[in-house]
């Protein structure tokens, strides 16, 4: 009997440990999975904070980026927007030398003013009758000398010219005889908007009015020109030399590591090296597409030398191996063989290297490309100016209108720049398959 009871206490106490053993390992299971879940939870809210974070950031970035680009267009809009008068001009003879067309002009705009508004305005007062004649564009004597050029024999006619850009941006309010006489001119229908033509077919000018954009492309398309022809061989034939034909040794780590800090150095160092080399010693004609482009290439010369050199570099060298195995020179190994497979990553480099140089500005300054420039450049030794100084001038320009006009630069400027960037990644898309 007791054995048996034993034998029962033994059993019992047997269940009962395995039973706190199993209870044991569940509570470790369920504290391990808490701990699992727990730091499951953590890392969730970890990757949804930085989540909503770059998010954050994206749509700050992409806000100030919508931002610039309505301010810019808006700005941009007001420019593309020109208002006329229609003013009737008599001319009393015909006979007229071309020295003083000039003064006769500003004669025959004012007395058909006055003869328009004489009676709405008090033209014995002085304040009065100069404000009356502000309302033409500075320039308006030069367009109706055009026409009474190219039509001799008129003698009545009526002409549209500019109307300033103070009389449209004044408000009518603080003004009462602006006021007074754009309400005659709309009655009259005498006052029309229209598309500023002369934004893209001339040149500087000191009215806005008559102020274009075509003098800084041009300047920009010759300055580039110069750039490329100077720059392109010169980079090309470096890169070439330095990673095919130049021994690797200290001398060629030290070539490579001062053309790696050329690529970095501020653009205003090498506007300060043209102005010291081309100008003062070469004596270049200032504000040149020549002095310009000779100085840009020096900021495209580091960014061609290690473009080149690295489209060689990602070329497998089994190619140059089977090249020289089928008895091929050096140079016909470079020049058949991995200068075809290195072009389009050469190309698409040269283009992104454009892209950089067409917005500088400051190395152009100064050279003196930041000079009133009013002809359109006929050659590379014409003075001239580009987009980035252009912009820079109208925007440092106390006329709100010429903040106006620098809007449309920038707009231009930035439409070039996209499609370089578009073709560079074309290019790239397109001879994808040369890519090892």
């Amino acid at each position: 009997m007791r054995k048996i009871i034993n034998r029962n206490i033994y059993k019992h106490g047997t269940f009962i440990k395995n039973n706190n053993i199993q209870v044991q390992k569940r509570l470790g299971k369920l504290l391990k999975s808490r701990h699992i879940t727990s730091r499951i939870s953590l890392k969730n809210r970890k990757d949804n904070l930085l989540s909503f974070l770059s998010m954050f950031a994206l749509g700050i970035s992409i806000g100030i980026l919508v931002l610039i680009i309505c301010s810019i267009v808006s700005n941009g809009y007001n420019a593309l927007i020109t208002t006329k008068i229609l003013l009737p001009i008599h001319i009393s003879h015909h006979n007229i030398n071309k020295a003083q067309l000039r003064g006769h002009c500003i004669k025959y705009i004012h007395n058909s003013l006055e003869k328009m508004f004489t009676s709405i305005i008090d033209l014995n007062n002085v304040k009065n009758k100069k404000d009356l004649y502000n309302i033409v564009s500075n320039t308006a004597h030069y367009e109706l000398a055009n026409f009474i050029t190219k039509y001799p024999h008129k003698s009545n006619f009526q002409i549209w010219l500019h109307l300033s850009s103070d009389f449209i941006n004044k408000s009518t309010k603080d003004n009462k005889i602006y006021s007074k006489i754009l309400d005659k001119l709309t009655n009259e229908n005498k006052i029309k908007k229209s598309f500023n033509l002369a934004l893209f077919s001339k040149a500087d000018s000191k009215s806005p009015e008559n102020s274009g954009i075509i003098g800084s492309l041009i300047g920009s398309l010759f300055t580039i020109i110069v750039c490329l022809v100077i720059a392109l061989p010169v980079g090309i034939m470096s890169g070439i030399c330095l990673h095919e034909l130049i021994p690797q040794n200290k001398i060629s780590s030290i070539i490579e590591i001062s053309i790696n800090n050329l690529a970095s150095v501020p653009s205003i160092i090498f506007g300060v090296l043209g102005l010291t080399v081309y100008l003062n010693i070469f004596n270049i004609p200032r504000a040149s597409s020549l002095a310009g482009g000779m100085t840009l290439s020096l900021m495209m010369l580091p960014n061609l030398i290690i473009t080149t050199k690295q489209a060689f570099t990602a070329i497998p060298t089994s190619v140059k191996d089977a090249a020289f195995s089928l008895g091929s020179s050096n140079m016909q190994v470079i020049m058949h063989h991995l200068f075809p497979i290195a072009l389009p990553t050469i190309i698409q480099g040269t283009i992104i290297s454009i892209a950089r140089i067409i917005g500088e500005s400051s190395p152009l300054i100064m050279i003196g490309m930041v000079a009133f420039i009013v002809d359109l450049p006929q050659n590379f030794l014409d003075p001239t100016t580009t987009l980035p100084v252009q912009i820079y001038t109208w925007s440092n320009n106390s006329s709100t209108e010429f903040v106006k006009l620098s809007a449309i630069a920038i707009i231009a400027l930035l439409l070039i720049l996209l499609i370089l960037n578009s073709i560079a990644s074309f290019i790239k898309k397109k001879f994808d398959h040369f890519i090892f």
